[in-house]
């Protein structure tokens, strides 16, 4: 019995004394990131948000990066043809490889308005690049040419602090 307790103990010491490693300081500031990207909805659309929040990095041989705060931004379909642009305010929070959104979206289309409530979810690589899938809830159900209500975007965010740890 006190040998199994022994050698219980050396396990957990030895596996302790592997994965110890000395942690640097994280680097915490309230920050800008700015996330231009790309969106796939019924129609191609390009997107430009800027979010003002936390931003924490944490070297080491793992970093630890994320961030979350509030975010503006716009959304456009570049197109001749029924051109669309929305507006958009919302909160993001992305730690690491997940990223959570919710926006309030107003799009304009012709002589026609139309605002949703939009909650993403998705995946994210490092905070570096965003990959979400999205579905946009319509107050108001203005029959939008090529703006569908599932959407998939991409993102990449740019800011020192996040791109720092690579």
């Amino acid at each position: 019995m006190i040998k199994n307790f022994i050698l219980i103990l050396l396990l957990l010491f030895a596996t302790y004394s592997i994965t110890a490693q000395e942690v640097e300081k994280p680097t915490e500031n309230k920050g800008f990131v700015f996330s231009p990207g790309i969106i796939l909805q019924s129609n191609m659309f390009v997107e430009a948000n800027l979010l003002y929040g936390n931003v924490v990095n944490v070297p080491g041989k793992i970093p630890i990066m994320y961030y979350s705060g509030f975010r503006i931004g716009i959304e456009s379909n570049l197109s001749t043809d029924h051109y669309t642009f929305a507006p958009k305010i919302g909160y993001e929070y992305t730690p690491e490889l997940l990223s959570f959104r919710l926006s309030a979206v107003n799009y304009f289309q012709d002589a026609k308005s139309e605002f949703r409530i939009l909650p993403e979810i998705g995946l994210s690589l490092f905070t570096l690049i965003n990959l979400n899938y999205g579905y946009g809830i319509s107050f108001n159900d203005q029959n939008l040419h090529n703006v569908g209500k599932h959407r998939i975007s991409m993102t990449i965010n740019l800011n020192k602090t996040l791109n720092r740890a690579w």
